[in-house]
């Protein structure tokens, strides 16, 4: 019997597996405009009761991978029932791995990275990359923040529009806080 309860317990599924092996391959920039009756079908999400725009996010509790990388949340936002920006929270030791994955498929990206003042006088260069490739922005932060976290947004271009003016505020090597 407790032979027949392990396998059980070994073979069922776990909340992070139970749709998806990875949520790139769910939630990526190529699927930007899948409507969200799809998408639920292929990776679990909790969305707010919104008509007309509804943000939805994986269960903070279980860990999602992401370009084979563990993200510590994904959020996803639909308008109109279709799926236009998506934000992704990693650790920010992952940031490296990221910026090759996104560099290996959308080819270099334009680096707008800044030199990021901390407290004690502290001085360092964030990374932020910024893609665009077809209609979908994308934009990578080194230190989305906070000092332990990387961040990757991206969407429709409207969508995208407030993320890529904030990555591009400031010339490239410019000084401001974390």
């Amino acid at each position: 019997m407790l032979y027949v309860l392990l396998v059980f317990a070994l073979a069922a599924p776990t909340a992070a597996q139970d749709h998806v092996a990875d949520a790139w391959e769910v939630l990526g920039p190529t699927h930007i405009g899948r409507p969200l009756n799809e998408v639920s079908k292929d990776i679990s999400l909790t969305c707010d009761g919104g008509s007309v725009r509804q943000v939805c996010a994986t269960d903070a509790r279980a860990i999602v991978p992401f370009a084979g990388m563990p993200a510590r949340n994904i959020q996803a936002v639909f308008d109109h029932a279709r799926l236009s920006k998506v934000t992704v929270i990693f650790g920010d030791l992952q940031y490296p791995t990221l910026l090759r994955f996104l560099t290996d498929r959308l080819g270099d990206g334009e680096d707008r990275s800044y030199i990021a003042r901390a407290g004690m006088a502290g001085e360092f260069i964030a990374g932020v990359y910024l893609w665009h490739h077809a209609g979908v922005s994308v934009v990578l932060e080194q230190y989305a923040g906070k000092i332990d976290r990387g961040a990757l947004s991206y969407g429709s271009e409207s969508a995208m529009a407030e993320v890529v003016r904030k990555a591009t505020s400031y010339p490239r090597g410019a000084r401001r806080d974390l």
